[in-house]
């Protein structure tokens, strides 16, 4: 499932979420948008959802069917999700013919390919407060050396 949280870049176009309707209206344009296919939650106006998470802008939690966290990502690769969903799946196949498996955790760092100009169109499309806001947040970062 998906858990749509909030608007990354709120702008005069599409607006921070103020009303629950409002919340789900921009829910269902990120679906179109973007295809989404699996279900999607809405979190609370509150996001109680998404502090309980980490609060990043864009991460990824898979669990198991006993509510395990099995991955954790703190930005969503959809590749990287499908290739560690067909080993996790194969692993768990294994085990169930016998053969030992035995589990352990991974941290490592990923890559993921920007789309710079389909990102700005995003911030186009929410409004001149959304580039304007990101502009200035891009400043800062590089001034910090990001």
């Amino acid at each position: 499932m998906f858990v749509y949280t909030n608007e990354a870049h709120p702008g005069e176009h599409v607006p921070h979420h103020d009303t629950w309707e409002r919340k789900l209206a921009n829910a269902r344009l990120l679906r179109d948008e973007i295809g989404i296919r699996r279900p999607i939650l809405v979190d609370d106006l509150t996001g109680t959802v998404h502090r309980a998470f980490g609060g990043m802008p864009n991460m990824t939690w898979v669990f198991d069917r006993g509510g395990l966290v099995i991955y954790k990502a703190n930005w969503t690769s959809a590749a990287n999700v499908e290739g560690f969903l067909e080993r996790y799946r194969a692993g768990r196949e294994s085990g169930s013919q016998r053969v030992a498996m035995s589990r352990y955790e991974t941290e490592q760092i990923e890559f993921r390919r920007a789309d710079p100009a389909r990102f700005q169109r995003a911030l186009e499309r929410n409004g001149p407060r959304a580039v304007t806001e990101f502009d200035n947040a891009r400043a800062i970062w590089e001034r910090r050396g990001q």
